[in-house]
């Protein structure tokens, strides 16, 4: 896994992709979703921010920032991205997504119901003890969490994994 500060000018990525914000708070927690069950995929899947590319976006981390604002209605002045993790695949698509590691000043205070249930706010300290992951075994790197009655597995386990440098196996 590697992490690379960010410095501008941001990285340009020329093919299709999709940028997602993992949002870090000053208490060390980090911010997920709850994809709305009206989008097209990943309907209700704990998530961090983010989505495709659209022809206007400059750079991935134009892109995540503007998902942010999109469906938390936070303000880009609020967040300082600063550094950006190995991009991951998907299964749904055949394109990468940058996820952007960023500082949070601000805390959602509504929400785009269209695009988004819920959020919530993850300690780090929990998804750093490695007691809280278990490991389904249905692909190589199948590690879930799961927090009140939901279930964090897939791409945004991987990436949270990623960030904490979690050696689960």
């Amino acid at each position: 896994m590697n992490f690379k500060h960010l410095e501008k000018p941001f990285p340009i990525y020329d093919e299709d992709y999709a940028s997602v914000a993992i949002l870090i708070n000053s208490k060390k927690e980090i911010l997920y979703i709850k994809r709305s069950d009206n989008l097209p995929t990943h309907k209700g899947d704990i998530a961090f921010p983010g989505g495709k590319k659209e022809e206007y976006d400059s750079d991935i981390v134009t892109t995540a920032l503007r998902e942010v604002q999109e469906e938390l209605f936070l303000n880009p002045s609020t967040i300082r991205p600063f550094g950006v993790l190995d991009p991951v695949d998907t299964v749904e698509y055949k394109f990468k997504v940058f996820p952007i590691v960023c500082e949070s000043f601000d805390k959602p205070t509504k929400i785009n119901k269209d695009e988004v249930q819920d959020f919530y706010l993850l300690d780090i300290s929990d998804l750093d003890n490695l007691n809280n992951w278990e490991f389904r075994g249905n692909y190589d790197n199948d590690w879930i969490f799961k927090f009140d009655d939901q279930i964090l597995w897939g791409a945004t386990a991987h990436m949270t994994r990623n960030l904490l440098n979690l050696n689960l196996g």
